[in-house]
């Protein structure tokens, strides 16, 4: 039986990787202490990667501008809190909610990858990872699971 290539998917756009913490008393000020960002010239100095907060939340972020592929961005976060993972556990133990998020949008045909490695680093975080899409048509398809096709 002759196999069929597979078809490249167009990557999503607007694509970021993301440490998410939120709760009634996280602030980006909080944050940068708790994971000592205000030391670390990884991400200070870095485009395409930074914090960003608003009431109650606040997002460690690397975006399409540093990294264009989920794999590379998700790599980058997790070499950067892998270090740092005692203050993501305190967080944690803290009551306050802590994900990985991977955000873009996704059109039909467009895919998603993340390496084998990649998962397990971060698996080894303890934080859920969670995937985020929005249409940039910004009108849903007749059948909603088209995306994924």
């Amino acid at each position: 039986m002759e196999m069929e290539p597979v078809a490249e998917l167009k990557p999503w756009g607007d694509l970021s990787t993301s440490l998410v913490v939120s709760g009634k008393t996280v602030d980006s000020a909080s944050l940068i202490a708790e994971l000592q960002l205000a030391d670390s010239a990884e991400f200070s100095s870095s485009e395409g990667v930074g914090v960003y907060s608003g009431p109650g939340w606040v997002t460690l972020t690397v975006d399409e501008r540093h990294s264009k592929s989920a794999d590379e961005q998700a790599a980058e976060l997790v070499g950067f809190l892998g270090p740092r993972k005692p203050a993501l556990d305190a967080l944690k133990k803290a009551g306050t909610s802590v994900k990985v998020d991977v955000s873009g949008v996704a059109e039909s045909g467009s895919g998603l990858s993340l390496s084998p490695d990649v998962l397990v680093a971060l698996a080894d975080l303890g934080v859920p990872l969670t995937f985020t899409t929005v249409r940039a048509s910004g009108e849903d398809e007749e059948d909603p699971l088209a995306w994924l096709g």
